[in-house]
Parts: structure tokens; sequence; C-alpha cells
């Protein structure tokens, strides 16, 4: 049933295991049967942190299949497990000579690099990863997030590029990448043009993100509102400063009190409708927040 529905309960998962495995003739184990649980056993013991079931179970796995890259991954895990990374990156290159296209094995080489705290390692790992299998969607996200953690903005929106043409209607992926995008937008050392032109494409993505969920990503309807303060404060730089309240200032100040304002002005009445109706109490505090943000 674990297997069946992908489910994560190492708790229950660990006990019915061992359960089964301690009479596997009365419990009418067929050998195929007993590896499973025995895989089952040794991965829900890593979850729960009790390294030595899971040595158990993963050396009774390699005495019936010595050359198996599926038992060599689960050996590895248990090394990182216990903290040796070096002996865990060691192992999985072991594995990979004998069967260099496994995925799995190339993809926890990846997560032994992060765990170890080697993030341009795990960047280099993934790069390579997804050189060969390019359609793991999952993969580009993971990969992402990395850039985004070595504040690499411009490799993180290529890569959620690729997310978001796989999984067009996932309102999160939008969001992810309208934050990349913004985050560009407050790099000082782009030129002014630039950062303008990252703010109009974080809108873009925000207001996406906000569409496909039908108006109930939180985090994206602020996000609109925040590109607008941004937006707003350098449409009044370039106009000489005199930013008060109207669209005074050059052409792309008209452009964006055309369509930004409002799709902003929008988003942050919506936020204040929610506050209102779901937590009275905070509602006055976003609504006066929001409106220092929309510039009302």
């Amino acid at each position: 049933m674990v297997s069946e529905h992908a489910a994560r309960r190492p708790g229950p998962t660990r006990s019915a295991a061992s359960r089964l495995l301690a009479d596997p003739k009365r419990a009418r184990l067929s050998k195929l049967d007993e590896y499973e649980h025995l895989e089952q056993l040794a991965l829900a013991s890593l979850d729960l942190g009790a390294l030595e079931d899971a040595e158990s179970a993963c050396a009774k796995l390699y005495d019936a299949f010595p050359g198996s890259a599926r038992v060599g991954r689960l050996a590895g895990m248990i090394m990182e497990a216990s903290g040796r990374h070096d002996e865990a990156l060691k192992h999985y290159e072991n594995v990979l000579e004998k069967h260099p296209a496994d995925q799995r094995v190339m993809k926890r080489k990846a997560a032994c690099r992060y765990a170890s705290g080697d993030l341009p390692g795990a960047i280099e790992e993934l790069v390579k990863y997804l050189d060969v299998f390019m359609a793991d969607v999952d993969a580009w996200d993971w990969l992402a997030d990395l850039y985004v953690a070595a504040r690499r903005y411009d490799r993180a929106i290529f890569c959620l590029e690729e997310v978001v043409v796989a999984r067009p209607s996932a309102h999160r992926f939008h969001r992810k990448i309208a934050d990349a995008y913004y985050a560009v937008g407050g790099d000082k050392s782009i030129t002014s043009a630039e950062r303008e032109d990252a703010l109009n494409n974080a809108r873009k993505y925000y207001a996406a993100a906000v569409d496909q969920s039908i108006g109930r990503d939180v985090r994206a309807l602020y996000g609109l509102t925040q590109v607008d303060a941004r937006l707003k404060s350098a449409a009044g730089k370039k106009g000489g400063g005199g930013g008060g309240g109207g669209g005074g200032g050059g052409a792309g100040g008209e452009d964006f009190e055309l369509g930004g304002a409002r799709l902003s002005e929008r988003a942050a009445g919506y936020l204040c409708a929610m506050y209102e109706q779901k937590n009275p109490g905070l509602a006055p505090i976003v609504a006066k927040q929001l409106g220092r943000s929309v510039g009302r």
C-alpha cells in the first residue's frame, strides 16, 4: 500500500515491515515481497534516524543483489545519513561506473553535495544530470532553487522558464519566476532600463500566477503591489523627483499608470477584502501598508 500510493509514513511503515519480516513464512511473503519490505524498512528507518536497522536491511539486500544500482543507492543514502558525505560520493561514483545512466544515483550525487554544504558542487552535479535527463521538470525546479540560493537569478529564470513551459497551469512556478525577476529588478549593478524591464516581466508573471490560482495566490497579489511601488518610485526619479500623486514623469510613467497601477490597486483591494473576511484584526494594518505601497 505504501509503494502503491507513494505514501511517506515512516513510523507505521517501519512497524509493519518489521512485523512481516519477523516471520516471512507465516506472513506468506514471496521472495520478491520480502525484498520490497526490506527496502521499505531501510528507507523508513533512515527517515526515523534508526541507522542500524537501515544498515541491517541494506546488508540483506546486498547479499541478494550485490551489483544492483538500486541497493547501491540505498547504501549511499545510509552513508549520507551518518554524515559520511565524501565516502558516499565515492560510493556513488563507483556505482555509476557500472551503471553510468542511472538517473537516481546521479541525482543523489547532487543531493549529497548540497547536504555537505557544497552549493557550487550541487549545481554542477545537477547541470550534468540535466544534460542527460532534460525532461525532468522537478530537477529544473530544484536547480532554479539552487541558483536562487547562489544569487544567480538570470540562470534561475532560465530554469524556471523550462518548468513553466512544461507545467503552464501551475501557478506557483509563475510566481517563482516573478520572484526571480523582482530580485533582478533590485540589482543596482545593472542599468535602470534593465531593472525596469525585469520588473515589468515580474509583473506579468505575478499576474499570470494570480490568474492561474483564481486569485488565491496571496504572495503573487503582494508581489503585484510591490512591483508597482518600485516602478512608481523609478518613474518619479526619472521625472525629476516630483513624484507626488499623479502620473507625472516621462512616457514610461504614463505606460505604467495605464496598465500596472490599475492591476496593482485591484490586487491591493482584493488582499484587503481577504483580510477583512479571514482576519479582521489584521485588516487595518494590511490596508495601511498596502495603501503606502500602492501610493494611494
